[in-house]
């Protein structure tokens, strides 16, 4: 006997619905009784996906970005350590592809060498993110370059022993903890800023790259 239906549907009662749903639909198209199937219809949009946006920085502007980094002021020490700070930041984002995420729970231990079959020793840097998440970034010569020049400028070892827990971005002044998002995307909003000024400067034509920038 035929009873009410008390509750809603599952997930796999819902699918099975469907399923029968969109078989007596079609038979009724293939019997000449509809013209066409409306769960079709609505297959088709749940396919469709947003468009993605992407955004990424051309090697052009990448290239005004590192020259205001190294156009920064290095008159006093302070200001030394910021300019060595925001190079070795931009490595860190743009040669490594390392989420923000990761250079806040990351510290310098994660670097460590591996050598291959082919007999040579490869750098990797181990980082974790978001959820504990890890991942193994391989640390290319220009990267490896870049730590070791970032590094001896806060007065460190090279290239870091193994369990350092100095963090992969130091602040410039107190104790040596990782450096908060907030204060990242400062430092980032601050020199795609300048470069954004530098730009203008160079003519009207150039205001298009400066708002992406921006």
């Amino acid at each position: 006997m035929w009873r009410p239906f008390a509750g809603p549907l599952g997930p796999s009662s819902q699918r099975q619905a469907l399923s029968i749903l969109n078989a007596m639909f079609s038979w009724l198209v293939e019997a000449g009784y509809l013209a066409g199937n409306p769960l079709a219809l609505s297959r088709r949009k749940r396919r469709m996906t947003a468009p993605r946006v992407s955004r990424f920085l051309p090697m052009e502007h990448w290239a005004v970005v590192k020259v205001t980094i190294e156009a920064m002021s290095v008159t006093s020490d302070r200001e030394k350590l910021h300019a060595s700070r925001c190079r070795w930041l931009f490595s860190l984002l743009y040669i490594g592809g390392l989420r923000v995420s990761e250079i806040c729970g990351t510290a310098m231990g994660g670097f460590f060498s591996r050598r291959s079959a082919d007999g040579r020793e490869r750098w990797w840097l181990q980082v974790t993110g978001k959820g504990g998440q890890t991942r193994l970034v391989p640390a290319t010569g220009e990267l490896m370059s870049e730590i070791i020049r970032y590094r001896m400028a806060c007065g460190l070892s090279p290239l870091p022993p193994e369990g350092d827990e100095t963090p992969l971005v130091r602040p410039l002044i107190g104790p040596t903890k990782p450096v908060a998002r907030s204060a990242i995307h400062e430092i980032v909003k601050d020199v795609f800023r300048e470069s954004a000024v530098r730009l203008r400067l160079q003519g009207a034509e150039f205001e298009a790259a400066a708002d992406h920038l921006e």
